[in-house]
């Protein structure tokens, strides 16, 4: 597995925090298969102290669906990102407001919103982009959070050029094509 630096503790301060689990997505640093699901399900195995902290919550769900789990993708998701948002207006906020009283209410906070969004159009759907044409940056099988079908935009800008993006459960690889 991937630990956040060299002379990682799970036991530091802040150590249930998935940094190099956030190397993988949304950065996209390489590495086998295996040392990816380590390192997944390692700092999985820490997300119930994490969640509800800022910045990488949103992410976690796409890290239980890169190992195959819908149900705690599904969960992950309501807790990192859902519960984040507050009534009456729906702002997302800074820190779970149940888990972290003490923290002020503050949003809108647009690196949960922003990390959620990250999260349905790249790392649901396995898109990495780079310099091949736009339908090869599909680069993985499609799984999503339990009770959820599909993922369908139909307009995004890709090369200056108008495309849909479509990533149903299950399916090998996600489909982005021009419009």
């Amino acid at each position: 597995m991937i630990r956040n630096h060299d002379a990682y503790r799970k036991t530091e301060e802040k150590g249930e925090t998935p940094e190099a689990a956030a190397a993988l997505f949304p950065q996209s640093y390489e590495c086998t298969p295996e040392v990816e699901r380590a390192t997944f399900d390692f700092y999985l195995g820490l997300a119930d102290d994490y969640v509800g902290a800022p910045m990488l919550s949103a992410l976690l769900g796409v890290y239980a669906a890169r190992v195959g789990d819908r149900g705690r993708a599904l969960e992950l998701f309501e807790r990192g990102y859902a519960s984040f948002v507050v009534d009456p207006f729906a702002v997302t906020t800074e820190y779970d407001r149940e888990k972290f009283p003490e923290q002020p209410v503050a949003g809108p906070f647009a690196a949960n919103l922003g990390g959620f969004l990250l999260s349905c159009l790249y790392g649901l759907p396995g898109l990495r982009l780079g310099e091949g044409e736009p339908r090869t940056w599909c680069t993985r099988e499609v799984v999503l959070p339990a009770g959820w079908d599909a993922i369908e935009v139909d307009l995004i800008w890709a090369r200056r050029r108008e495309a849909r993006l479509s990533a149903e459960h299950g399916a090998n690889r996600a489909n982005l094509s021009w419009r």
